[in-house]
């Protein structure tokens, strides 16, 4: 009798652990659906579950200050990879949204690093377009050490190396900088060209961009030099609207003529240039035509 009891018990007890592991296998199957992503092949052919993973920081306040989402094939890690990310930094003026073809997130310190095809966009139409980029969600900025362009309205800037707020309202290019002005009420089709060889400064807030080093303005009549230059225009009408420049200003006029001066200031609406400190004028035959409406 107990030995038929004690059979029956084993008997029970092994259909309950089959069943409990069932229904654990029927989760796990469920869980891809779960998740909403399929699965992916490794390099040895073997399926490989990815996931869709989400991270969000708060400020101390309660509000949503940075979301990220992205699908990855390991959640759990310490550094997690992702593809197909998009970023938000969420703020009253200006939100940015960041998209990149891939990704990873560092847990420990929140710091994200995206990479191919990124594109980060403000709502009141600030591009800036990289092959890398950090965002650093504690200090509130981007940062890039490759090539880097910055679109918005008709002013198109590039440069190696570019650090900005998280909004995009100010961005720094390190060097070797290029920014192409095209006025759209202009009567001449060609565009105002800025060469330096960095830093450059750009405060949109402020509608200024402050070129350093060997800086060059070209347009189809004249080429204007000086080793600072600061670059002014029209928010409403995204218009040139002054130009300073100051030490060593070299100015070559279409006919031929260079002027020297310690500084200069162009007025782009009385389309005259104001030259202050030392001044000396020379005409130079070589220069008339030259190509780079400044003068």
């Amino acid at each position: 009798m107990i030995r038929k009891f004690v059979v029956i018990s084993v008997i029970l007890v092994s259909a309950y652990v089959a069943l409990i592991q069932w229904k654990l296998w029927m989760h796990v199957l469920s869980g891809t659906q779960f998740w909403k992503v399929p699965s992916s092949e490794t390099q040895d052919g073997s399926a490989q579950r990815v996931y869709s993973f989400s991270f969000s920081k708060y400020t101390e306040d309660g509000k949503k200050e940075l979301e990220i989402e992205g699908d990855s094939a390991d959640i759990l890690s310490q550094n997690v990879g992702l593809i197909n990310v998009i970023a938000k930094a969420y703020a009253e003026e200006s939100p940015v949204t960041i998209t990149a073809d891939q990704g990873s997130i560092d847990r420990s310190t929140n710091n994200i690093l995206l990479h191919k095809n990124v594109v980060a966009t403000t709502e009141n139409g600030t591009r800036l377009l990289t092959e890398k980029l950090e965002i650093h969600p504690d200090s509130k900025n981007l940062a890039t050490d490759v090539e880097a362009k910055v679109k918005k309205d008709n002013i198109n800037i590039q440069g190696i190396g570019a650090q900005s707020d998280s909004q995009l309202n100010k961005v720094t290019f390190k060097k070797n900088v290029t920014v192409v002005i095209q006025s759209p009420e202009a009567k001449s089709k060609s565009p105002t060209i800025i060469t330096s060889d960095g830093p450059l400064d750009l405060d949109y807030k402020r509608d200024v961009a402050h070129f350093s080093k060997n800086v060059v303005a070209r347009h189809d009549q004249g080429v204007l030099t000086a080793d600072y230059m600061d670059v002014l225009y029209h928010k409403e009408t995204s218009r040139l609207s002054k130009i300073i420049a100051r030490g060593n200003v070299v100015i070559v006029s279409k006919d031929g003529t260079k002027t020297f001066s310690d500084s200069a200031v162009y007025l782009a609406k009385e389309k005259r240039i104001v030259l202050g400190g030392d001044v000396e004028t020379q005409y130079d035959p070589s220069s008339a035509g030259v190509d780079g409406t400044l003068f």
